[in-house]
């Protein structure tokens, strides 16, 4: 009986202080390691984002036009017509443009593979904001 007694209390392990302490060291290096092994779809989302943004303003310009114009379909059929400066390169490669066609004013950005699209129907007034194409990130 003895024996059994200074057996279990000689055991050695590790203390729950050292094993919590280990799992949080590894934590704390995966989530470095996540961060610096993804970089690229991080800066892409970021550069998606911006574009999302920039669109979003296009539009915005686009539709205070179209509702404030007495010929919205000749009027506001151009940036220049719109009144704004497109913010061409913000982020680089970017392009942005409004156009007309069948009655419907459009506001595009686009960057690579990804476009963000909004319209505004002048004769329903019914507008569209801004919607992913089928090659942007989930933001």
């Amino acid at each position: 009986m003895n024996e059994l007694k200074k057996k279990l209390s000689s055991a050695s392990g590790f203390t729950l202080i050292e094993l919590l302490l280990v799992i949080v060291i590894i934590g704390i290096l995966s989530g470095i390691v996540i961060a610096v092994i993804n970089p690229a779809q991080t800066r892409l989302r970021a550069n998606e984002t911006i574009l999302k943004g920039n669109t979003d303003k296009v539009c915005y310009a686009m539709f205070s036009c179209a509702t404030s114009r007495t010929a919205p379909l000749t009027m506001c059929n151009t940036p220049a017509g719109v009144e704004i400066a497109l913010p061409n390169g913000a982020p680089t490669g970017s392009t942005y443009n409004v156009t007309e066609a069948a009655g419907v004013l459009t506001g595009t950005g686009t960057l690579g593979a990804c476009t963000y699209t909004c319209t505004y129907t002048v004769s329903t007034g019914v507008a569209v904001q801004a919607t992913a194409g089928a090659g942007c990130q989930t933001l």
